[in-house]
């Protein structure tokens, strides 16, 4: 869900940077050992952004080392698992925090990473591919100029992972692959969610008939590979949909009240006409520039990003999820994860229940070492700097999570990770905050930033 615009090398200059490190791991044990059922050789993984550990807005090797399918890989005993690697500090430049109070996030000032094994003479293991939908699994023409109105960065981000050397399942397959991870259909909702839209790209009858293409095509290409497969997040619980409330605050943080006690909303136009929002409609991240100059906010109340007089302009419908629209991507969720489980049923897979972690994240909260850690931006401890992607202790958690549904599977023995080995010193170390009230970011040149990470919302929805 990145994107991948490569600053002053073309394509073709890349290959001089050879072939890198990030070929050999270190397994816990040796390769087979406590495999049960499955077969832990070689592990491949077929997914979006999430597989390939996209933090705060750009993938870097830190972080790609730290996403769920090469922990799985190192704690299951594969000798190797290659990666896209992308050098500091990423590509896009990570996000960073500018300031804590007021809490202000940007990139600028951060040099592009460029890859450093593009060279590669094989498949990288890990697949994951940012913007990647279910359609781009066995069909290489959706993001090689195809049908679909993709933007340019779409093609760079597929041309820097894929290489022009067949289609995301192609190449896993060449890599004769005894295990697979799969994890797709989540940026079939989020690029909805992200233009303030209830449409997903893919009905549930569609997303049904792709996915189980999808995995006719791994079963004739790897025929004795075993599987486990990921199924799709609530995107409306992710911290870019939910930090920024709808109502008016007052100096103390609490919601300003009508006469008869209803909290008063901003303005948006999700009717077609300036109104009030209602309490539980959605404020996307995107709307941190225009809500930073007032634009949301009645006449004589102000801004609690930056204190800036309202002017009473309504938010744009593109930055704003209305409840109706949450609830048609909650149910379309739904469906997708319906199918999912039927897969996994009935090809006797291993089903990894990412939904269940990252609700837990968004309701009661996931308790480690003391501290109850959740999806709440920044102080939650869980999500990076973009509000979307896990951070390095919630691709942990989610290793785990995998690991255990793929013991309880294929009888296997996988050790579990210890997270104290992937809490790295970023986001990941910021206790969570509690009885202090919910940080509001002023996440800075936000429609360009997002423009990179989303470029489906510059476009009309194929």
């Amino acid at each position: 869900m990145k994107r991948f615009r490569i600053i002053r090398l073309g394509l073709t200059a890349l290959a001089v940077l050879g072939v890198a490190g990030c070929s050999k791991i270190q397994p816990i044990h040796a390769p087979g050992g406590g495999s049960g059922s499955a077969d832990f050789r070689v592990i491949a993984a077929l997914g979006t952004s999430i597989s390939a550990g996209v933090q705060s807005g750009g993938l870097v090797v830190t972080h790609q080392q730290k996403a769920f399918p090469y922990l799985f890989a190192r704690q299951a005993g594969a000798a190797a698992f290659t990666i896209p690697s992308i050098s500091a500090d990423g590509y896009p430049p990570l996000l960073r925090l500018v300031s804590l109070a007021p809490l202000v996030i940007s990139n600028a000032g951060r040099v592009a990473g460029v890859p450093t094994n593009f060279a590669q003479a094989t498949a990288y293991h890990d697949m994951g591919v940012p913007f990647a939908l279910l359609l781009d699994v066995a069909d290489s023409t959706n993001y090689y100029g195809g049908p679909l109105p993709r933007d340019p960065s779409v093609y760079v981000a597929f041309a820097a992972i894929v290489r022009h050397r067949g289609t995301m399942l192609s190449e896993v397959a060449s890599l004769n692959p005894t295990f697979v991870t799969i994890e797709l259909g989540a940026n079939e909702v989020l690029a909805a969610a992200t233009r303030g839209s209830g449409a997903a790209v893919l009905d549930g009858f569609t997303f049904s008939l792709l996915l189980t293409g999808a995995m006719n095509g791994l079963a004739a290409a790897a025929p004795t590979a075993k599987f486990a497969i990921l199924n799709v997040p609530d995107v409306t619980a992710l911290p870019f949909v939910t930090t920024f409330p709808p109502f008016i605050l007052d100096a103390g943080g609490q919601p300003l009240r009508r006469d008869d006690g209803s909290p008063r909303t901003l303005f948006g136009d999700e009717g077609g006409a300036p109104d009030s929002l209602a309490p539980n409609d959605f404020i996307l991240l995107t709307a941190a520039d225009s809500m930073a100059i007032g634009v949301g906010f009645p006449v004589g109340t102000r801004s609690y990003l930056t204190g800036a007089p309202g002017n009473g302009r309504p938010l744009p419908n593109s930055l704003v999820l209305s409840h109706t629209e949450a609830a048609s991507l909650q149910g379309i969720v739904a469906s997708y994860n319906r199918t999912i489980d039927s897969v996994a049923t009935g090809r006797g897979g291993a089903l990894v229940d990412l939904y269940t972690l990252f609700r837990t994240a968004a309701t009661t909260g996931i308790p480690y070492q003391g501290t109850v850690y959740t999806s709440d931006f920044v102080t939650g401890g869980l999500f990076s700097l973009d509000g979307v992607h896990p951070n390095d202790l919630a691709q942990g958690m989610l290793t785990n999570v995998l690991i255990d549904a793929v013991n309880a599977k294929f009888g296997a023995s996988v050790p579990r990770l210890d997270l104290a080995t992937v809490a790295s010193a970023s986001s990941s170390r910021l206790r969570p905050v509690s009885g202090e009230g919910r940080a509001l970011p002023w996440v800075r040149d936000a429609e360009s930033v997002y423009a990179r990470m989303f470029p489906w919302r510059r476009l009309p929805m194929p």
